[in-house]
């Protein structure tokens, strides 16, 4: 035990005791057994992970149809081509840097959510399941919807979104219940089609795109279009927060942390810059070209993605195909990760097999994702906000309780992280929740709600809750989390 923890003593609780029962698939097609429990050295010298999967895991997550639906976002609020870019590579950049860096926490054997447990609290962590729930559910649903909207256009209009949607979220469901080792085996691969994909598109629409701004937006109104776009691109990049450790706990134990950092950082700022960047070149079509503009009203992203590939016919509605596929490797942490996450809520949710929570977040998904379609891009942009909030604060209270409170990595007793009685129980964290969700209403700028300081900036205001969350949150924190420790002793 670590100096953090010399006066605590740990006694047994029900926490400590609780086992999931052996799933009734027990040895059969080499599908993913247990569930939350943290991998032991032991256990990673079989199925042992390779440092290199934490890239292409991330590439084939990517390399999407839903990047670059975000990516076109940026000329829908009036920015040109080139400020876009700019945006998209800054902001890259610098946030792909918290996904990295929470990946490496796999290599202590626990999923983040089951982490965020030594920040959060063992009570106070709820926070972070329910949120993370709601977030890779509304992923999932959003990311299906991105790749139904190709299968829609291509069909011209005969294959209806919320087909789309429930053809992808089964695909990817067979492949989450399968787990890790499948997860992995075919995340080796299958980002190379949809980058074919887009090489193409990018060469037969090519002649269409434009680097010209034709809406002229100036002064603060500008400025406001940079920033929503900031904080869109932003939302985009730190939802892997919560779930990008759950796909490195399997990686020897004494795998550099370099490695899985490295790893994992090129695995998302590529293919997402690629991508985000030929989204927005493409949305710059529907500015030279009424036909585009027609095809991005009808179908959204699909209906440029069509247009690109028109003039290779019938190769590129195959292509098209592809593309719309893409969904579902760009779907599966959400769903892999939803059955971990949920099974944080409490001792009785580790006796429900992993099986059962996939299956239950692939039934939500499809629900929400046939009913956000008809609403698909206020929805987007909403709800990367609210996930993009909630995440901000996630990360900085993981990052100060790491740096400030445990001093780094000899900080942690692993030994405890299904303790009760050793883990703190959160007050100090859902205070800082609490704090960082009024700088989130204050600064959000939604299709449906701006907060008086967003609304002040431009005529159309801003999104500066990432910001003011970020603040907020940061800011109380420390204070609220050193009484809890002197006072509670943990």
């Amino acid at each position: 035990m670590n100096k953090y923890d010399e006066s605590i003593q740990k006694p047994q609780c029900e926490t400590d005791t609780v086992k999931p029962h052996r799933p009734f698939f027990h040895g059969r097609l080499s599908i993913e057994e247990g569930g939350i429990e943290r991998v032991t050295d032991e256990e990673r010298q079989q199925n042992t992970t390779k440092f290199w999967h934490a890239a292409t895991f991330w590439f084939s997550a990517n390399m999407a149809v839903a990047t670059l639906n975000i990516g076109s976002l940026g000329g829908s609020l009036g920015l040109p081509f080139w400020d876009c870019f700019i945006v998209i590579l800054i902001v890259n950049i610098t946030s792909n840097l918290l996904p990295a860096w929470t990946s490496v926490f796999g290599l202590t054997g626990l999923r983040m959510t089951t982490f965020s447990r030594y920040s959060f609290g063992y009570w106070g962590n709820m926070l972070v399941v329910i949120f993370s729930m709601i977030a890779t559910t509304g992923w999932n649903a959003i990311n299906s919807i991105s790749g139904a909207a190709v299968l829609h256009a291509v069909s011209d209009g005969r294959f209806p979104i919320w087909a789309g949607v429930i053809v992808i979220c089964m695909a990817v469901w067979v492949i989450c219940v399968l787990g890790i080792n499948w997860i992995h085996r075919l995340d080796t691969f299958i980002w190379i089609p949809p980058l074919i994909v887009w090489c193409v598109a990018a060469g037969t629409g090519a002649s269409q795109l434009t680097g010209e701004d034709h809406v002229r937006l100036h002064g603060s109104d500008k400025a406001g279009a940079i920033v929503t776009f900031m904080a869109l691109i932003f939302s985009f990049s730190i939802s892997w927060v919560n779930c990008a450790a759950d796909y490195n706990v399997r990686m020897p134990k004494d795998t550099p942390r370099w490695k899985i950092f490295g790893a994992t950082y090129v695995g998302i700022f590529f293919p997402t810059v690629l991508v985000q960047t030929l989204g927005s070149a493409l949305y710059t079509g529907t500015m030279t070209n009424a036909a585009w503009k027609e095809a991005y009203t009808s179908s959204s992203i699909g209906g440029l993605l069509k247009m690109a590939l028109e003039p290779v016919g019938g190769f590129g509605k195959f292509l098209m195909v592809l593309a719309a596929l893409s969904s579902i490797p760009n779907n599966i942490p959400n769903n892999y990760s939803f059955a971990l996450h949920a099974q944080n809520l409490g001792p009785w949710a580790m006796r429900v097999p992993r099986v059962v929570m996939v299956t239950f977040g692939f039934i939500a998904a499809i629900i929400i994702g046939c009913c956000a379609a008809r609403y698909f891009s206020d929805t987007l942009q909403t709800l990367l906000s609210v996930i993009g909030y909630w995440t901000v604060i996630h990360i900085t209270l993981v990052m100060e309780e790491h740096f400030i409170f445990r001093r780094g990595w000899n900080g942690y007793d692993f030994d405890a992280w299904n303790s009760t009685a050793n883990l703190p129980f959160g007050w100090a964290a859902i205070g800082a929740f609490g704090f960082g969700f009024l700088g989130a209403a204050l600064g959000m700028k939604t299709a449906w709600y701006s907060g008086p300081i967003a609304s002040v900036i431009g005529k159309q205001g801003a999104n500066i809750g990432h910001e003011l969350t970020f603040a907020f949150s940061g800011t109380i924190f420390p204070l609220f989390r050193w009484v809890e420790k002197h006072y509670g002793g943990r």
